[in-house]
């Protein structure tokens, strides 16, 4: 028990050393590229630059804890390792099965914390600097002019030109009603609508294309299950929504901007993301025991950050393939963590049998 808090605690300090340092470094390279821009939107110099940082520390933190991760699991090794203290470890009884185990079982625990810290404060903290970059940085900006948003809901599709006052006013609308054989059965254009207590007022309603069967045109509402925020929320990226949002507006209503397919990679994707951090100490303890006695601390650290790197492009490749549809989502989510987490306890045994 004393050996693995000793070794935990080892791994922890330089873990959040490191990703404070890494914040840190990230966010002064990130405002200086932005303080000219920021700056310009008026208000007190002091006020915007520390909104700026404040809004942009989250989004960093979640970028850079997997790499501070993976540095912290090889530091803590190396350290041990050049200190013999690994050897009075195993001479303890203490097995590098069980050594990995208890660093893995530390970083599923970030993992968990690293979620809820991603959906509950990242994607709210990233929304609202979008809204203030959208305004110009100005004071108490608020978005003027949304982009265009394609959203399908049942068997219509529609296309909002432009989304204002955060969704409660839509313009230049066309819903394209579809038949059950997906052939299109209608055209409507609506040239405004606006949001009123409980339903979508509609002005400039005209039939464009179609069969002539829709009651829309006769009808001063809109009956839908669309509300403003959902404008809002489906013209961003998967990445900006709350894993509750995306079970919301996908699964529970039918509706997004992308196949289905897209939206279930992001789902799984927001699960399997911040699990790479129960990852990092296993990639981390096959460049430290297999390589330590074969070169410098130096070169221990770069062997880890390579596979590090490896991982990363792996990752990323499965999850371009999962949103364009050339996998199974649970596929292009999972893989890479269950195919080097495979390879690594797999090595991290024959350590252990082989010496």
């Amino acid at each position: 028990m004393i050996l693995s808090w000793y070794l935990t605690k080892a791994y922890l300090i330089r873990f959040f050393a490191l990703l404070l340092g890494l914040v840190v470094f990230l966010q002064m390279l990130d405002l200086l590229a932005n303080a000219d821009a920021v700056l310009e939107g008026g208000g007190q110099a002091v006020d915007a630059l520390s909104r700026y940082i404040m809004l942009r520390v989250p989004s960093i933190i979640e970028t850079v804890a997997p790499l501070a991760g993976l540095l912290g699991a090889l530091t803590a090794l190396v350290v041990l390792a050049r200190n013999s203290e690994i050897i009075a470890m195993r001479a303890a009884g203490r097995s590098v099965l069980s050594l990995v185990g208890g660093l893995v079982g530390v970083g599923a625990i970030l993992a968990v914390i690293l979620f809820f810290f991603s959906d509950r404060v990242v994607v709210r903290f990233n929304a609202q600097l979008e809204d203030w970059k959208s305004a110009g940085y100005k004071p108490g900006g608020e978005i003027v002019d949304g982009k265009e948003a394609w959203v399908i809901e049942g068997g219509t599709i529609i296309r909002v030109g432009h989304v204002l006052q955060n969704g409660s006013v839509l313009n230049d609308i066309r819903l394209f009603n579809q038949t059950d054989t997906d052939a299109v059965a209608d055209i409507i254009n609506i040239r405004l609508a606006i949001w009123e207590e409980t339903e979508w007022n509609l002005f400039g309603i005209e039939r464009v294309g179609g069969n002539g069967d829709s009651l829309l045109v006769d009808r001063p509402t809109w009956e839908t299950k669309l509300r403003p925020g959902d404008f809002n929320k489906l013209a961003n990226p998967p990445s900006e929504l709350t894993f509750d949002e995306l079970e919301h507006y996908v699964r529970e209503m039918a509706l997004g901007t992308r196949p289905e397919y897209y939206y279930d990679t992001w789902l799984q994707r927001k699960l399997a993301g911040p699990m790479v951090l129960a990852l990092m100490p296993l990639l981390a303890a096959i460049a430290a025991f297999a390589h330590h006695r074969q070169g410098s601390a130096v070169m221990v650290v770069v062997y880890g950050i390579s596979l590090g790197f490896v991982f990363i492009v792996t990752d990323n490749m499965l999850l371009a393939m999962g949103q364009f549809g050339a996998l199974p989502p649970i596929v292009a989510a999972w893989l890479p963590l269950a195919l080097f987490g495979t390879i690594g306890l797999w090595i991290v045994v024959n350590l252990e049998n082989n010496g």
